[in-house]
């Protein structure tokens, strides 16, 4: 059965009663991998199957039917998994250590999943790595660019090496990627051949963040600002946001969120900038929704992304973007809106974009991103989970 043809069974009210499996491995329930999958999961299961989020590390107080299965040499609560594992990642490394026992942690995976039965299994993420050498039929969901987010901080003969290894991963595999540009990073610069490989979109149910966007903001915040937010690490790359912002007519604030070890060089370069004032350095915040709604405008100038959450809260607050170009940006910011997307590192062309559009702000809401609504995206996993189910029989 195609996937065409499946969507038309179910819009008629078919049911399969599946039953379904999402590995977030060691995700937890406040992570953005779960974020971008539960409006999801949850349609699903309103479409009459069942869907179980599988975890390895203790998520927290376990939801429904999910799973916390403590698999030996990946738990980082048992004191025997972390002696026998603490040894062999620092000669190893963690990617090599995931890649060679592989057998060994899918084997208790499946033992302890083999009465479950699961029609559909969906490795998310970082999950792949460690459980690469599963051969029961299943799909891979890559959430972000392998090459430009891992292997490309390497130079000479390690680079090399972490692409073969990525490469070997993910090769023979069914591929589903977050965005094109994900998509490109995996068979062009990685250069993995995968068995199948095409989109799916993480999926949002808008009335939700809606009303999230609707509470309280916190009072600490100005009336109006500039926001960006993220880990400060080398993707995000607020050094070129602050350098931009420098140059532009700052007509709002600069408010920053998120909390690293980066943190205090962005302050010094603010303060060298002269801009210290200007900006405020929020930390990490539980719940960053309420505060786009503040927000004359959300910026993003990353490196590397994935298809990135925070770009489509802000369309959904009504909020306009000005993004680099990495990841799934441009698939966000389609039609009129990708005149705000720029070059990546180019602080000139991110200044003279923040004025623009701030001078001319365009009218944004959830209808720029329909595509990504989380019922068409939900039909699409019950399309996947239909044709692995049919290669069972």
């Amino acid at each position: 059965m195609s996937i065409n043809s499946f969507y038309q069974t179910t819009s008629k009210g078919h049911r399969c009663n599946m039953k379904i499996a999402f590995i977030l491995g060691g995700g937890t329930y406040w992570q953005s991998l779960y974020r971008v999958t539960s409006d999801v999961a949850e349609e699903i299961r309103k479409q009459g199957h069942q869907v179980d989020f599988v975890f390895w590390e203790n998520p927290g107080p376990i939801e429904g039917n999910d799973k916390y299965l403590k698999i030996f040499g990946l738990n980082k609560e048992s004191k025997l998994s972390k002696v026998f594992s603490k040894p062999l990642i620092a000669l190893l490394g963690k990617h090599f250590y995931h890649f060679l026992f592989s057998p060994l942690f899918c084997w208790q995976l499946k033992s302890k999943l083999q009465a479950e039965k699961y029609q559909a299994i969906f490795y998310h993420g970082m999950s792949c790595i460690p459980l690469h050498a599963d051969k029961d039929d299943h799909y891979v969901v890559v959430h972000s660019c392998k090459y430009e987010n891992f292997v490309e901080r390497y130079t000479g003969v390690r680079r090399h090496i972490f692409r073969w290894l990525y490469k070997k991963i993910y090769s023979g595999k069914k591929l589903l990627t977050v965005s094109q540009d994900v998509q490109d990073d995996m068979t062009q610069k990685i250069g993995a051949r995968p068995e199948s490989i095409e989109n799916i979109y993480n999926g949002f149910d808008f009335d939700r963040l809606k009303a999230e966007i609707a509470k309280p903001a916190p009072d600490s915040l100005p009336d109006s600002f500039i926001m960006s937010a993220g880990r400060p690490d080398r993707t995000k790359r607020f050094d070129i946001l602050l350098r931009a912002y420098a140059k532009s007519n700052k007509t709002y604030p600069l408010v920053i969120f998120g909390d690293g070890k980066r943190l205090n060089q962005l302050k010094q370069l603010a303060n060298e900038l002269g801009i210290a004032k200007d900006v405020f350095f929020a930390g990490f915040c539980n719940n960053l929704l309420p505060a786009f709604r503040r927000a004359k405008l959300y910026v993003s100038s990353s490196d590397v992304e994935g298809l990135p959450t925070v770009i489509v809260e802000s369309l959904v607050a009504c909020t306009p973007v000005v993004a680099t170009d990495a990841g799934g940006c441009r698939e966000l910011l389609n039609g009129e809106l990708s005149k705000w997307v720029v070059p990546r590192r180019d602080i000139d062309a991110l200044a003279r974009a923040m004025n623009d559009i701030l001078q001319n702000p365009p009218e944004v809401s959830y209808n720029n991103i329909a595509f990504l609504d989380y019922r068409r995206i939900a039909k699409h996993y019950i399309a996947l989970s239909e044709q692995l189910k049919g290669h069972q029989r």
